[in-house]
């Protein structure tokens, strides 16, 4: 495979990029770290090891060092950052690096530039072939230029070392842009002002616990104003093992279905399976479900949900009543079982639903065995579509009610979103992204006076991005924004977030609590925590608004704690929060969730 291709691949699958602006802090020099990762810089894989270096240096305290010296590995060794488009696109660029080589075997290192379309598809490309350094030498000067590309959406720039075994280091990089060398802002570490934080306790409104059983609810009566005429409430979660976050979002949910006639609940979990637990809450059957076989996911299997979940059959024991609901579709068996249970008197379509099963589980099997590669001949792909077609006609053609019928169409919805999500063209975390937004628009528009608050991770309910074209690469929309655009000025999103503390997650199948990254200056965690107040809510939407002078670090790019499900090596993204979210719930210390035995 050539380098190009194996880059394009690289950086493809590398982690999302971060939405940047103009005058972004790319950190060049390789000075500033967020968390345990050099801040900006990305690795794209295992093949060596990636560290910085206080002793061999051009400038400053550090370089970045390369050390791929197992012989036996043949992959080439990959870092990159990202280029503010709005900054490059369109014109002369140079990079220049420094580059220090210990060669034991054949091996190049240099640098790369690389410029793909809206598709992923790579437009320009330069990876010092031929000019690359193969021999072990002092400190050299290297650079590349390119005049971007018009239709370039993504612009990565970056180190790489191929062949054998090296050490490479690499050090002062400079960006020069139609002949101008580019100063990007330095971080602000520097601990916030008196005035600073004066004017940012104006938009904070303190919180007194994140017990959902504590008798006073004061402290929330702020939520009547902030969630005024919003019929989709997004709870977002900074990691999806924080046993106070899952407990704060518990006590709001509680307060808006008391307080605010909220009526559902739902949750970033699969929608056919999540229809099934609603009845059993309903009929107070909720004792009897097993969370992990409902709804896959360890994340909810935990005793902080199932003391949500108990409150909710409760409540539901009066008027009026909470639905519980799901949005999710990375799953397909629970809208199949579903389908052939309702039709189970039509022999004909039966034998259409076991062979269109046969044809989806085939998808999923090598999806999962063939690490996302599925490959069906084109005749069993048509016949998938036909077979579709065919149970979806059967359903509106059947004696089912209304409702019932709307549901088994929505079923067969999630199969078309699961397939496509599996083999359709694009990029599938986007997909994701659009057809749990449509799936929460299809609850917004087919229940009866809906409000609902949804549970979803942080980087779900992100409005950012929510203006940009819907392609491959230059659109990482999430799901938020999606519900911003359909539903303009009756969505919020509330982001979480903690300074310090403990999460649980999963790492080599094991699934157990960790310790966490304690926010670092020049994180929002860093400054948020300055404030002196264990847990508040940010008003974020009126700092947008309003924009005082004071707050302008709040409104730029800054690291931010995201954790998915997963042990995660790097804690801290890039993020401009004001553009995520309308508020922002700040928590001090996180403890585990703890999970069900």
């Amino acid at each position: 495979m050539q380098s190009l291709q194996k880059l394009a691949l690289l950086l493809l699958l590398s982690c999302s990029i971060p939405t940047l602006i103009a005058q972004t802090y790319l950190n060049l020099d390789f000075e500033t770290m967020s968390g345990n990762q050099i801040r900006r810089w990305t690795t794209l894989n295992n093949a060596a090891v990636y560290s910085r270096d206080s002793v061999e240096k051009v400038s400053g305290d550090y370089s970045y060092k390369i050390s791929k010296t197992n012989p036996n590995e043949k992959r080439d060794a990959f870092f990159s950052n990202t280029l503010p488009l709005e900054l490059v696109k369109g014109k002369d660029v140079i990079l220049k690096g420094r580059i220090k080589t210990d060669i034991k075997e054949k091996a190049e290192a240099g640098l790369f530039l690389v410029a793909y379309d809206k598709i992923g598809k790579p437009i320009q490309f330069d990876d010092m072939a031929g000019k690359r350094i193969d021999h072990t030498s002092w400190w050299q000067e290297v650079s590349i230029s390119a005049k971007i590309d018009s239709n370039a959406a993504i612009i990565s720039i970056g180190g790489a070392c191929y062949g054998g075994a090296l050490t490479a280091w690499f050090d002062n990089f400079e960006l020069f842009i139609d002949g101008k060398k580019y100063i990007s802002p330095l971080p602000r570490t520097a601990a916030l002002t008196k005035n600073e934080l004066e004017v940012l306790k104006k938009y904070c409104y303190p919180l007194e616990s994140s017990d959902p059983n504590i008798e006073t609810n004061t402290d929330l009566s702020v939520l009547k104003k902030l969630t005024k005429d919003a019929r989709i409430i997004s709870l977002g979660e900074s990691s999806h093992g924080s046993s106070e976050i899952f407990k704060m979002k518990h006590r709001i949910i509680k307060y808006l279905a008391q307080h605010d006639t909220f009526n559902m609940l739902a949750f970033e979990a699969n929608m056919p399976e999540s229809n099934i637990l609603h009845k059993a809450i309903l009929n107070q059957q909720f004792d009897l479900i097993n969370l992990i076989e409902t709804l896959y996911f360890w994340t909810w299997h935990t005793t902080e949900i199932r003391n949500l979940l108990n409150w909710m059959q409760n409540f539901n024991q009066g008027k009026p009543k909470m639905e519980f609901a799901g949005f999710d579709m990375q799953y397909y068996k629970g809208a199949i079982e579903e389908v052939k249970k309702a039709l189970q008197t039509n022999t004909v379509i039966q034998k259409d639903l076991y062979e269109f099963e046969y044809f989806i589980s085939t998808i999923a099997y090598q999806y999962i065995n063939q690490k996302g590669k599925v490959s069906l001949p084109v005749e069993q792909m048509h016949r998938t579509t036909q077979l579709h077609t065919q149970v979806k006609t059967a359903i509106q053609k059947s004696d089912k009610t209304g409702t019932e019928k709307d549901w088994l169409l929505q079923n067969m919805r999630i199969l078309e979103q699961y397939v496509d999500h599996k083999i359709g063209d694009g990029n599938p975390e986007e997909k994701r992204d659009r057809y749990m937004a449509e799936n929460l628009l299809w609850l917004l528009d087919n229940r009866p006076d809906p409000k609902i608050i949804v549970w979803a991770h942080n980087g779900h309910i992100s409005k950012s991005n929510k203006t940009i074209d819907k392609g491959f690469i230059d659109s990482p929309m999430r799901m938020g924004g999606y519900i911003a655009d359909a539903i303009p000025d009756k969505s919020l999103a509330i982001g979480f977030t903690f300074y310090e503390g403990s999460y649980t997650a999963m790492a080599s199948n094991d699934i157990k609590p960790f310790p966490a990254v304690t926010a670092f200056p020049g994180s929002y965690e860093h400054f948020l925590n300055q404030m002196d107040e264990p847990l508040f809510i940010l008003d974020l939407k009126k700092i947008k608004k309003e924009k005082p002078v004071e707050l302008d670090w709040l409104l730029s790019t800054l690291p931010f704690r995201t954790i998915g499900a997963d042990k995660q090596t790097i804690e801290f993204q890039d993020t401009n929060i004001a553009d995520a979210f309308d508020y922002l719930i700040f928590i001090k210390t996180s403890t585990n969730s703890h999970l069900l035995d």
